[in-house]
């Protein structure tokens, strides 16, 4: 099983309350809305961001990967240790309350961090998209926490993955179309599944940005209770806009602090890229790996009847994905058995 499911599931099953018990560590900065900005990587996570922090109550920065890059490796340790039923490890120190009191008192700490880059302001804003797949474990700890799940159509996400992972983004991203589609989906699908565990839960496209972006800011400010009038949005939009970007952004409130891009970064901003730079075979595997998703999420489909070639193809990688991690999980039981024999 995926390890961030396994975790999401143990998360789920285990006491809702159990970090916010009288005597715990007080929440800091009461009254502040803490809010993610999540979705799949080349969603226009970064660029709702920037738009966001151009009103003076937001405060952001960088991307923490607090819960997928630390606080998730820990909770899984912890969850793990539980699961093995042996009375070894911190289990038997700490108590449930215990450690996830100490992974709120972790989280709090560094949102009282991001709170101080911007005095007087409201919200916090903290964006990795990587945190998609955390929201049980964001919501354990913050449970007054609130989501904004960015959508981008899936084939201009697996065009610009590719072309990140062909220069600047070698180091994470992939050049694998069926990959990038699979990552696609699952990140999307993550995310409207945090619809079912909180309420706050807003949802956007990344092509609405485009077309109708000041009503699409002007909704979203008010949702975060920071009512803004057109002018406002439409002057954000027109300080962020693509152009901007690309010319290091100078005078982009914010932009420094936030993001140093590498060179292709920021790309083309249009909705219709992809249908220059896939090729016919690249969208039909695309939308047959992604289809009754990216129909759910309002994008239509353009390649028709797909050929059994891409069908193979996807079966092929998905059970190479299946088989792949038992053959390495073997190969290591073998080797650590005779090692221990030796």
């Amino acid at each position: 099983m995926n390890p961030v499911v396994d975790l999401n599931n143990r998360v789920r099953n285990a006491r809702p309350d159990a970090v916010s018990q009288p005597g715990q560590r007080p929440r800091p900065h009461d009254g502040m809305g803490r809010i993610f900005v999540v979705g799949a990587p080349r969603s226009g996570t970064s660029w709702l961001q920037l738009l966001l922090a151009q009103h003076p109550k937001v405060a952001t920065t960088v991307e923490t990967h607090l819960f997928n890059g630390y606080l998730g490796q820990l909770a899984q340790s912890w969850e793990s240790f539980k699961s093995i039923g042996r009375d070894i490890g911190m289990v038997r120190l700490l108590s449930d309350d215990d450690f996830y009191g100490l992974c709120a008192a972790v989280t709090e700490i560094v949102f009282e961090k991001i709170a101080a880059t911007q005095p007087g302001a409201t919200i916090i804003l903290e964006k990795t998209p990587d945190h998609v797949g955390y929201a049980p474990l964001i919501l354990r700890l913050l449970p007054e926490a609130s989501f904004v799940h960015i959508i981008r159509d899936p084939r201009s996400v697996v065009s610009s993955l590719a072309m990140a992972a062909s220069s600047w983004g070698r180091r994470w991203a992939s050049t694998n179309v069926i990959h990038n589609a699979f990552r696609w989906r699952s990140d999307v699908t993550h995310g409207r599944q945090i619809g079912a565990l909180t309420q706050r839960y807003y949802e956007i496209r990344y092509e609405d940005l485009l077309s109708d972006g000041a009503k699409t800011l002007e909704n979203l400010f008010a949702w975060f209770e920071l009512p803004q009038d057109l002018a406002f949005c439409q002057s954000a939009l027109d300080a962020c806009a693509i152009n901007m970007m690309q010319e290091g952004g100078k005078r982009i409130r914010g932009y420094e602090s936030l993001k140093r891009t590498p060179a292709g970064f920021v790309r083309k901003g249009r909705s219709d890229a992809w249908k220059e730079e896939l090729s016919s075979t690249a969208v039909a595997t695309v939308e047959y790996v992604t289809g009754d998703l990216m129909q759910q999420c309002g994008y239509s489909l353009s390649a028709g009847k797909i050929g059994s070639g891409v069908k193979a193809r996807v079966a092929t990688h998905s059970m190479l994905n299946y088989v792949e991690p038992r053959v390495l999980w073997r190969v290591a039981s073998v080797f650590k058995k005779a090692h221990s024999l030796a």
